[in-house]
């Protein structure tokens, strides 16, 4: 609400676009209804549009915050195409620049997720981005700007909620001004990741060779190359490959022809002498991928939710039902893949930490041939995670040294 009235006072044309998610119940209706009474008292353009969040996420998986942010950040770009507008602006601020880079660096990130939140990007502005939320609502208050507050923000359900509520507070306790110290180091970084891109540019030019077969790595230039896991990184990182596969790239310089390493989109394939990057196949129907820690991936049988959380090596490690599971979550390597298991599938059941094929487990269970066909599993890097309903891999369990876990839960369709 402020961004809308510093853009009408300084005369830009503009129009407002306000998503309603249907997630508070009547409270998603007065947030609407609030922005067109100011939008008609201001006779400023509005478009809104009513999202059922619900249901998209019961029948395509994912998580919340990332499935909203899909949703209306699609809608703005077929609004901003249909009516000819120039930029979309929203109104984040300091601090949730500062919460993206807390968040960026604990889940790993090269020098582009130090930056933060950027002021520029492409169609994207974001005016307020300098200013802390505490001048904002200064400013409301000050000028009379109504706004209303989402009382989901005061919950700590999600882990950039976490990072807000919970762990930025302590960290200010112990160091005073910590959000505004992270500001001024957010702008360093920036100016630090220019020269760094420039260097990688140098190397994209050097070392890549792009053919219709596929984008071609010569080995013998790369492997002298220092500090070969940063290069290799940023060269990858395009290609959806994350810094947690990078060593097992790495070890493709000195492997055989017809070893690969996959991420998402992407192989990258030891070739005689060079690594070959190219783009997978489509995904073959019935088989998901779990892109993040805290996701809902939904089969024509059942769901799978998966949730991280923390781990304190005091914790006596439960004993769990079938349908559920937990495993170190520091030992995956995401996006995950569920699918349903195949003839040649191994892994090491818990307790055994020996290599037993899946067909032979099943059988030693005396699992029914017409349960064996419902039999799913869980990987990780082409490791089996979980068999689910059955059993987890020896190499994912609970250790003492285990900081956080990824929870795993198993729920049937009704009927």
């Amino acid at each position: 609400m402020v961004l809308a009235h510093l853009l009408v006072q300084s005369g830009c044309q503009l129009a407002l676009a306000h998503c309603n998610y249907q997630l508070r119940d009547g409270e998603s209706d007065l947030d609407e209804q609030l922005v067109k009474d100011w939008a008609a008292e201001h006779a400023v353009p509005v478009f809104s549009r009513q999202f059922p969040t619900k249901q998209i996420l019961a029948e395509q998986g994912g998580n919340l915050q990332e499935t909203a942010r899909r949703l209306r950040y699609d809608w703005f770009e077929e609004l901003s195409q249909s009516e000819g507008f120039h930029y979309i602006a929203t109104a984040h601020h300091a601090q949730d620049a500062v919460e993206t880079l807390l968040y960026n660096l604990f889940t790993g990130t090269g020098i582009a997720g130090l930056h933060g939140i950027l002021a520029l990007q492409g169609k994207l502005i974001r005016p307020l981005l300098p200013y802390f939320k505490e001048d904002i609502i200064r400013f409301a208050k000050a000028n009379a700007i109504p706004w209303r507050e989402d009382y989901s923000n005061a919950h700590s359900n999600y882990t950039r909620n976490k990072i807000r509520n919970v762990l930025l507070p302590e960290i200010d306790r112990v160091f005073p001004g910590v959000v505004a110290q992270l500001t001024n180091n957010i702008q360093r970084f920036r100016d630090a990741e220019i020269i760094y891109q420039q260097g990688i540019e140098r190397y994209r030019k050097k070392l890549i060779e792009v053919r219709d077969s596929g984008v071609y790595i010569a080995v013998r230039k790369i492997r002298n190359c220092q500090p070969l896991a940063t290069i290799l990184g940023e060269l990858l990182r395009p290609y959806g490959f994350r810094y947690a596969q990078i060593p097992d790239v790495a070890h493709l310089l000195e492997a055989e022809t017809g070893k690969y390493v996959c991420s998402a989109t992407h192989r990258v394939l030891r070739n005689r002498e060079h690594l070959i990057v190219s783009a997978l196949a489509p995904t073959p129907q019935g088989i998901y991928l779990v892109e993040e820690a805290d996701s809902v991936v939904t089969t024509g049988d059942f769901q799978l939710q998966t949730k991280e959380e923390p781990w304190l090596s005091e914790n006596p490690i439960p004993r769990l039902p079938s349908s559920l599971a937990m495993i170190d979550r520091e030992q995956l390597i995401f996006p995950l893949i569920l699918r349903p298991w195949k003839t040649g599938d191994y892994f090491y059941p818990l307790g055994l930490n020996k290599k037993k094929k899946l067909s032979r487990f099943l059988i030693d269970l005396k699992i029914p041939l017409h349960e064996k066909s419902r039999v799913w599993v869980l990987e990780s890097n082409r490791k089996i995670v979980w068999v689910l309903g059955y059993r987890i891999d020896h190499r994912f369990r609970i250790e003492k040294d285990t900081k956080s876990v990824l929870s795993l839960k198993l729920v049937p369709k009704a009927g």
